[in-house]
């Protein structure tokens, strides 16, 4: 992914010792000016030596400076707009349904260099850490809820949804610390919404946030997992916007289920036949 050097700096500068960490903060303050910079510049704008303006580039897994100046420019190139294919009443079916699988693809080509995989692996942390999960939503977001208890209940997981806003407003201030509360929001700007995790952080259950980055959700919630709400995905299609959240789900599903050793993490357990009930041919 394109910005993944700029993220893994940010993530690992707390651990860095202090030249390196000196490093790191020009790289993140000023990316562009450090692209400009020769190895020799960057060291005396640390106040370091060469030898450790190499280690810290290796650690990166960057071959040499100049493959590590490469990556850091590809991490700002701005992203292309989000091609978006209006649908219109004159659109016959064969139309119809190539806009929608279009835009759909376009919006996880999208999302594939927006992800933090980084928050991702921190929400299993503390999913796989806590005692109980509730998962809220509001609107078409209680589709996504209902999709995430499905699969964790699969996985072994105490988990809830909690649907209509005066029931998690309710059941919000009954959390505790050994709790989980995930938020699913498109707009990030829904206020019971925002008050329910407010008032579930509080009591001190942990707070996740799926939602589009910068909103007030993601301000009150302890961890965000950015889905960003593209151009036009909800003029004609507000299915699009939600495949990202969707994938999300099956992301953070997987990687639980990768770390309680399942051989095939990104496949589910088929349900006992006594729940699904099926025809036996």
């Amino acid at each position: 992914m394109k910005n993944d050097l700029l993220r893994s700096i940010a993530a690992e500068r707390s651990q860095l010792a202090g030249p390196a960490q000196r490093i790191a903060e020009i790289v993140l303050d000023d990316p562009e000016a450090v692209i400009k910079m020769s190895m020799a510049e960057l060291s005396r704008a640390a106040e370091t030596s060469d030898p450790t303006v190499v280690r810290f580039f290796r650690r990166f897994s960057c071959e040499d400076y100049q493959d590590f100046k490469v990556r850091l420019a590809q991490g700002l190139i701005p992203q292309a707009p989000f091609d978006y294919e209006p649908i219109t009443q004159s659109d016959g079916p064969q139309s119809l349904c190539a806009k929608i699988v279009t835009n759909s693809l376009h919006a996880i080509q999208r999302f594939a260099s927006d992800v933090d995989a980084t928050a991702i692996d921190k929400a299993v942390d503390k999913l796989m850490e806590a005692r109980s999960v509730f998962l809220f939503g509001l609107g078409i977001s209680e589709t996504i809820a209902f999709d995430a208890e499905h699969k964790l209940f699969r996985l072994g997981l105490h988990c809830r949804t909690v649907m209509d806003s005066q029931k998690q407003l309710l059941i919000a201030p009954t959390l505790r610390s050994d709790e989980v509360a995930v938020f699913f929001s498109h707009s990030g700007a829904t206020k019971s919404l925002v008050t329910a995790a407010s008032m579930a952080r509080s009591k001190g259950a942990y707070t996740i946030a799926i939602t589009a980055p910068g909103s007030r959700l993601t301000q009150t919630c302890d961890l965000t997992i950015g889905v960003p709400a593209y151009e036009n995905t909800e003029l004609y299609t507000p299915l699009t916007a939600r495949i990202n959240h969707l994938l999300v789900v099956n992301m953070l599903v997987t990687m639980l289920g990768s770390r309680q050793g399942h051989e095939l993490p990104d496949n589910l357990t088929a349900l006992d036949s006594w729940i699904t009930n099926k025809f036996v041919d």
